[in-house]
């Protein structure tokens, strides 16, 4: 009887491996079929609408800090504040969208980000989640639909809830490039 056993252990052993083998098998094939061409977007609100920056480009979440106001800067640069030894400006996106400066609250939030060598803050109203959208989702944006200047977007993603809104993926390389964030850090 221990022979019939120790067979069927053995027998069982063999289908328990070639299962395994069959499902990593089939989940390898499956990873490579249904990988999507996409980002991974921080999403974050300014007022009622939502916001999107790729995630590769953040490098800190920051509860608000103290903020020094400088003179002399345009109104969308809030200030500065240190960085574990980094002074970083604070950039106002909703003064420079040309929307109603808010008061903080204790939803507010600072991003720090980072293209090309130029780090800076995003003021945030709130943070919202990670999220992953596929490119081919990608909707073209014009300056007839939105008050932002174009070069500063990417396009939306439409709402993937029914109860969601629009995600505005904003273009952080031209964002951080543009003369008019620059512009604020020249003697003048």
């Amino acid at each position: 009887m221990k022979k019939n056993e120790s067979q069927d252990a053995l027998s069982l052993n063999n289908i328990l491996d070639r299962l395994r083998q069959e499902y990593w098998k089939n989940l390898s094939e499956r990873g490579t079929e249904e990988k999507q061409e996409g980002v991974e977007l921080l999403s974050f609100w300014l007022g009622d609408e939502n916001y999107g920056v790729d995630l590769s480009f953040s490098r800190h979440l920051l509860q608000m800090p103290r903020i020094v106001k400088l003179p002399r800067v345009p109104a969308h640069i809030s200030g500065v504040f240190n960085l574990r030894g980094d002074i970083v400006a604070v950039l106002d996106l909703r003064v420079l969208f040309g929307m109603k400066a808010s008061a903080l609250t204790d939803d507010s939030r600072l991003l720090v980000v980072e293209s090309k060598g130029v780090s800076i803050a995003l003021l945030l109203d709130r943070i919202g989640d990670i999220i992953f959208a596929e490119t081919k989702n990608l909707q073209k944006i014009t300056s007839e639909q939105i008050s932002i200047p174009s070069q500063f977007l990417k396009g939306y993603f439409l709402p993937s809830r029914e109860k969601e809104k629009i995600l505005i993926y904003l273009d952080l390389e031209q964002l951080l490039a543009s003369e008019k964030i620059v512009s604020g850090f020249k003697e003048g």
